[in-house]
């Protein structure tokens, strides 16, 4: 019965908006690549890199050269943080973190230039919804500067958000948010013109870069309490067949809400993974996830288990973070049982709250439990600790997974 209502409602979302792509339940997903297939049942031992590392040319180098010592084979570099850009754009605004260095410092470039010496596998981490901090000062040419309405609503704000004035919608989603619920302004993805944005981005980085992966991060909603946009609102409301108040519709039809943010979501997983294997054949897509099940698909609206019984993405990295072995491993189990061996599993390991011998205890844990390797956060956790036991422990053999044939080729990065 579940199955044949998520149909339905996909084909609702059809007929209501005949213009726009169709939902992902109906959205055919482009065949994942042999390269991908191939790179990816290496085991994963990576590191996700912080754009803190990325600031200058001294913190990438250091970065990548503890995450070598410590033995990863792969590193993930954050090079979108907040609709900002640590690489070379036309259509995002370079990051302010960077305002010290030179024009001519190339983050990203050189990160990858780094990694290469060392035969250390590159993935290029974008966070796709969260785009800027609460108070930030924007750019003009940051994306909430230029679409304002762009910016998502938590519940508290839906009926003003309505009549306000436009440029003032960032402000709102500030004034009226739980400080609990979200880390900072979000895009949302209702509304026309984000995935369009949020797609030449991805087609801009992975053609200019040559990269072995594409990481998708913050691809979820804060909470069950956003996003209560105008957008939102009136693309859920002509779904329906007698809408009534658009503020109080998913009040009323609770589980279509849930279910219309759901297939919005997943639909721009979809769009976003296409991107970046059309533009870069033979990349590998990954999706840093929710690693409860139940929270990710009812809380964040993000079906994690779909994107991999489908191959939406060709793995999926669960933020396993919690200190608690038993918690770890059974998160990780969860996420194998529910893809099988549709996509590997690279199970998220909080290191930033453990020391040495809990990071390993970690990783052989999640190789116990059937993952195909494991990705720590981060590498602002790896100063201080004993790199020398945690390669010889949990990292030692051949480093295995190094750099792709989908990073062959021209890019700034091989420049």
């Amino acid at each position: 019965m579940a199955d044949r209502m998520k149909v339905l409602f996909a084909s609702l979302l059809l007929l209501a908006a005949s213009t726009a792509p169709p939902p992902a339940a109906v959205v055919p997903v482009p065949a994942t690549s042999a390269l991908a297939s191939a790179h990816a049942v290496e085991e994963m031992r990576g590191v996700w890199v912080v754009r803190t590392a990325l600031t200058s040319p001294q913190a990438v180098d250091a970065a990548v050269e503890e995450a070598y010592r410590a033995g990863a084979n792969a590193l993930f570099f954050q090079v979108r943080g907040r609709g900002d850009a640590f690489y070379t754009s036309e259509l995002a605004p370079r990051s302010d973190l960077l305002a010290r260095q030179p024009e001519a410092f190339d983050p990203f470039a050189r990160a990858i230039t780094q990694a290469r010496a060392r035969g250390l596998a590159v993935h290029a981490w974008f966070n796709v919804l969260l785009s800027a901090n609460f108070g930030q000062r924007l750019p003009p040419d940051h994306v909430l500067a230029q679409h304002p309405d762009w910016a998502m609503q938590p519940r508290r704000a839906a009926r003003r958000a309505l009549t306000a004035d436009p440029r003032g919608l960032p402000w709102l989603a500030k004034e009226t948010r739980d400080p609990d619920d979200v880390e900072g302004q979000y895009l949302s993805p209702s509304a026309p013109g984000v995935a369009d944005h949020l797609d030449a981005a991805v087609r801009e980085l992975m053609g200019r870069y040559p990269v072995d992966g594409f990481h998708l991060d913050f691809i979820r909603y804060p909470s069950r309490d956003y996003d209560y946009s105008r957008h939102a609102l009136e693309g859920f409301a002509r779904t329906l067949v007698a809408p009534g108040d658009i503020v109080t519709a998913p009040d009323r039809n609770v589980a279509a809400w849930d279910e219309y943010r759901r297939v919005v979501l997943t639909r721009l997983a979809v769009r976003l993974s296409a991107a970046a294997r059309a533009a870069r054949p033979g990349v590998l897509v990954s999706a840093a996830v929710v690693p409860d099940e139940a929270t990710a698909i009812s809380h964040k609206f993000q079906d994690w288990p779909d994107w991999g019984v489908r191959r939406v993405v060709d793995a999926l990295c669960p933020m396993a973070y919690s200190a608690d072995s038993r918690v770890f491993r059974r998160q990780v189990e969860q996420a194998r049982e529910r893809v099988g061996d549709r996509v590997p599993v690279w199970a998220g390991v909080g290191a930033y709250r453990l020391d040495t011998g809990g990071i390993v205890e970690k990783v052989r844990i999640a190789r116990e439990s059937g993952a195909a390797g494991a990705v720590l956060f981060s590498h602002e956790s790896l100063p201080g600790q004993d790199l020398a036991r945690l390669r010889r422990e949990a990292w030692a053999g051949p480093r295995a997974a190094g750099p792709s044939r989908a990073s062959e080729g021209e890019g700034a990065g091989g420049r």
